[in-house]
């Protein structure tokens, strides 16, 4: 099982990068009209400041036009190696929700322009302890901050594989890494999103020690 999340706000990240860069050109332009003018200011405080915008709209410009993501499903190494997989499929094509998750392996691929991707993590669908769906504000249900702090007791870090900023349909997965949590937040489809929220329904509760 393999899916690409798409920009869903991409007018919006351009206007967040062009008013960014415009920020920038007034704030670069304040000191020289303001000497003009026989005002004395901080003029290497705009030049911060300048640079503090120019730098925001590159980083926008990556993460959010030019970074790209693969969430894939995939059956394990030692699976392939032990025969398993042929032992299960039995002359049928067998796809890789079909099979047990302690066969399976969550890997997330990141490409950057046109440099080929790179896996960013792998993680045995066995040690999947949640699958939370994720909004933007607690008023509308569970948010990154409160899956972090539901689990910061037990040790918790997080990536966030997303596309788009602040999505409003993320969907929270938490692993056990060792003796952590591990949360990844992806935009899957909805066939993946239902493979994983039928994998552990229960919410935040699915995943408690």
């Amino acid at each position: 099982m393999r899916c690409v999340p798409e920009q869903k706000n991409g007018r919006g990240v351009r206007m967040i990068i062009a008013a960014l860069l415009i920020g920038g050109g007034i704030l670069y332009a304040v000191p020289h009209a303001a000497q003009a003018a026989g005002i004395r200011v901080i003029s290497w405080l705009f030049d911060l400041l300048t640079i503090g915008c120019v730098v925001g709209a590159v980083f926008v410009l990556v993460r959010y036009q030019m970074t790209s993501f693969q969430y894939i499903i995939r059956t394990k190494r030692e699976t392939e190696d032990s025969g398993l997989l042929t032992a299960y499929a039995e002359g049928v094509r067998l796809n890789a929700a079909d099979l047990p998750p302690e066969m399976l392996d969550f890997v997330v691929i990141r490409s950057q322009g046109a440099r080929p991707g790179a896996m960013e993590c792998v993680l045995g669908l066995e040690q999947l302890t949640a699958a939370v769906p994720l909004r933007r504000s607690k008023a509308d249900g569970v948010t990154k901050a409160m899956l972090r702090d539901h689990y910061a007791a037990d040790g918790y870090i997080y990536y966030d594989y997303t596309v788009t900023p602040r999505p409003d349909d993320a969907l929270g997965l938490v692993f056990i890494d060792g003796n952590r949590y591990v949360g990844v937040v992806i935009e899957p489809d909805e066939a993946m999103r239902a493979y994983f929220t039928q994998l552990k329904p229960g919410g935040l509760n699915a995943g408690r020690m």
